[in-house]
């Protein structure tokens, strides 16, 4: 089985990225920066990463791939079954459907036309709901060790890629202390040398 992943350096595709490189499966990592190039968008008509190609079949979405991707290979990063489970996916849910399209709101504003005023409250809001999240995982990780419990999952990579966005939030002791011990695994430190990204939302 051959694997391609199309990635932009330090968006969510890198949660995909280090993922890869957890399970020792070989793959090809492309940056695609550009995502409105022709070639790209005949794979993902969204214009999104991440894209993996299995066997030449794209698959899209950072959680169906993560999901398909541990289904299918022996981890430790999801449970196979019963409650574990069901919160190691609900976390990962949480990064990729709720934090993510939070974080996005203020991106999507930085490319708008408004004028000061309504950019101004814009920001508080989305700044506020992000905040919120982040909040619900510190409340979270100050009873258990990582966002699923006692054992690193797909949502604490997901949850570090996040973090790294410089957006005005405050991140809680608990949080930095995921972030330190999963951003100093091997393969997540190699997802950030091929990317050529610099990791400061843990300090």
């Amino acid at each position: 089985m051959s694997y391609k992943l199309y990635y932009k350096p330090g968006a969510c595709s890198m949660a995909v990225h280090v993922i890869l490189n957890e399970l020792g499966v070989p793959f090809t990592a492309i940056n695609q920066s550009d995502l409105k190039a022709p070639d790209f968008m005949k794979l993902n008509p969204r214009g999104q990463v991440p894209l993996l190609l299995v066997d030449g079949e794209p698959i899209k979405e950072g959680a169906a791939i993560i999901t398909w991707l541990l289904d299918s290979h022996a981890n430790d990063l999801l449970p196979q079954s019963g409650i574990a489970r069901a919160k190691a996916l609900e976390w990962l849910m949480w990064g990729n459907a709720s934090l993510h399209p939070a974080c996005s709101r203020m991106f999507w504003l930085s490319r708008q036309n408004f004028d000061e005023k309504t950019k101004a409250e814009l920001s508080q809001l989305f700044i506020a709901q992000i905040q919120a999240l982040w909040d619900e995982a510190e409340a979270r990780l100050a009873k258990t060790k990582y966002l699923a419990g006692d054992q690193v999952t797909a949502a604490d990579i997901l949850m570090a890629v996040i973090a790294n966005w410089s957006l005005p939030v405050t991140l809680g002791a608990n949080i930095k202390r995921v972030l330190k011990e999963v951003t100093a695994r091997p393969a997540y430190q190699k997802a950030l040398a091929i990317e050529q990204i610099e990791y400061k939302a843990a300090a």
